[in-house]
């Protein structure tokens, strides 16, 4: 009689203890072994660039100042500018600067760089209202070699804010019109992470 009351009781223990185990197991299998759901957005707002090209580094100057910058240290935000610059392209150049001043003093640890087809498509007043914009330095092989680093990701589109990573590589797209406050989510995420 007691053996058997000593058996049930354990059955119940076991049986507790596997109702605790056993979601877990399965999350782990379905994450880590099957292709739990293909579809699923993630959190990020902008699309994650698989797999990641690598940039490399390049020196940038902030035009206003004259201070050189590297790609490489930071998070950069990146606008290309292939035509002259007016009300849209104007737009997005203060939208990149009031990303970079809503990340308060995380704003450090993000550079934000126009890479410009040919400087005069961008006015010194352009650039003075962009405060602290960076540019790539006004040399066609350099321009030509980023370029064609950037256009090897298969969907780059010119309208796109894209952000690289302190370590050189591309890796994620903004198109246009992402509401720039998505924007400052995933930076204060990466920054997070990163610390």
């Amino acid at each position: 009689m007691k053996f058997s009351n000593i058996l049930k009781s354990r059955l119940k223990l076991i049986g507790i203890a596997l109702l605790f185990v056993v979601p877990v197991i399965f999350s782990w299998y379905q994450v880590f072994f099957t292709n739990f759901k293909p579809h699923s957005k993630g959190v990020e707002h902008g699309l994650l660039i698989s797999p990641i090209i690598q940039v490399g580094d390049f020196e940038l100057y902030e035009p206003i100042s004259s201070q050189t910058h590297q790609l490489i240290g930071k998070w950069t935000l990146v606008y290309f500018i292939e035509n002259k610059c007016e009300k849209v392209c104007e737009f997005q150049l203060y939208s990149l600067r009031q990303i970079w001043l809503a990340l308060g003093k995380d704003g450090n640890k993000i550079q934000r760089l126009s890479i410009v087809k040919d400087n005069n498509l961008i006015s010194s007043e352009q650039i003075k209202l962009s405060q602290g914009q960076l540019l790539l330095k006004n040399d066609s092989d350099l321009k030509d070699k980023l370029n064609s680093r950037f256009k090897s990701y298969p969907n780059f589109e010119n309208e796109s804010i894209y952000l690289t990573d302190p370590y050189g590589n591309l890796m994620m797209q903004y198109k246009k019109g992402t509401n720039p406050s998505g924007i400052i989510k995933d930076l204060e995420r990466l920054i997070r992470i990163s610390k």
